[in-house]
């Protein structure tokens, strides 16, 4: 059997964007709103059933995409106005002519990032993995940052912890921004390869 990582729904993407930040914050969400969790769905307990896992699991996992779209909708402008513009610069040369090759390549496009992506991923399957593996660190840092925030109001919670899970968000920020900008870039690399 020829599997690939691609052939299976579940993969790293959904597992380092969505359950594992999901995950961060279902564990803390009682704690900070005073809430004790039914007993089915407490994984806290000496022994926790089957079916408190599998809850939590899915239940993170739907958290994990609200954390998500609140991540993108908040840090999204940020790296575009902050790191993206400061790299675009840096390599300016590299991205006027992959841009204008990807333009020559294909008239009709959605943004010279996407379409490249996506030509790649139809036309060479093989490198879907390498392409996936950027953008789902990238979300995983991305959700890191907020995530990190978020813990800072904990309640008992001393300002050595608060002081390093602000720092923490900061290194988080800073390598969403490096793994998103390391996507774009072995996007265009690899489209000018096979072009």
């Amino acid at each position: 059997m020829n599997f690939k990582p691609g052939d299976l729904f579940f993969g790293l993407m959904e597992f380092l964007a969505f359950i594992v930040p999901g995950f961060i914050l279902c564990i803390t969400l009682p704690f900070i709103l005073g809430y004790c969790l039914p007993e089915p769905f407490d994984i806290m307990k000496k022994e926790p059933i089957t079916f408190a896992w599998v809850s939590f699991l899915l239940i993170s996992y739907i958290m994990g995409h609200f954390l998500h779209h609140i991540c993108a909708l908040l840090l999204n402008p940020l790296y575009n106005k902050t790191y993206f513009i400061w790299k675009k610069n840096k390599y300016k040369d590299f991205i006027t002519k992959s841009e204008k090759l990807i333009g020559d390549k294909i008239k009709v496009h959605n943004g010279y990032l996407k379409t490249a992506e996506a030509y790649l991923k139809v036309n060479h399957t093989s490198l879907i993995p390498e392409l996936e593996k950027h953008l789902a660190n990238s979300k995983l840092f991305r959700s890191l940052c907020l995530l990190s925030l978020y813990l800072c109001f904990l309640p008992n919670i001393d300002c050595w912890t608060r002081f390093f899970l602000i720092l923490f968000s900061c290194l988080s920020f800073s390598k969403f921004a490096h793994e998103r900008w390391s996507h774009r870039i072995s996007v265009y690399r690899y489209f000018n390869l096979v072009n």
